[in-house]
């Protein structure tokens, strides 16, 4: 195997390992949704009493690195593809 196809074999491998972290933060997503629905279900008339604060951020936070996972995973593919 050419140092060539080992680069693109890692690259690859990298791009498998991206997605799976980007679907990984992707059920995260949902398991906090579900957690501030539940939690706003014990007191639907307050639920600031019962969200934590810092729950929205959790999710605005999982997004971003969401984001920068895609970003990465299309620089991997153009570095690759230029190969």
């Amino acid at each position: 195997m050419s140092a060539l196809d080992e680069t693109r074999a890692a690259l690859s491998s990298v791009e498998q390992q991206l997605e799976e972290a980007g679907a990984s933060l992707g059920t995260c997503r949902l398991r906090l949704e579900e957690a501030r629905r539940a939690l706003t279900r014990l007191d639907p008339e307050h639920p600031e009493t019962v969200v934590p604060p810092g729950l929205p951020r959790s999710d605005d936070q999982v997004e971003r690195v969401q984001n920068t996972i895609e970003l990465i995973t299309n620089t991997v593919r153009d570095f690759a593809t230029r190969l």
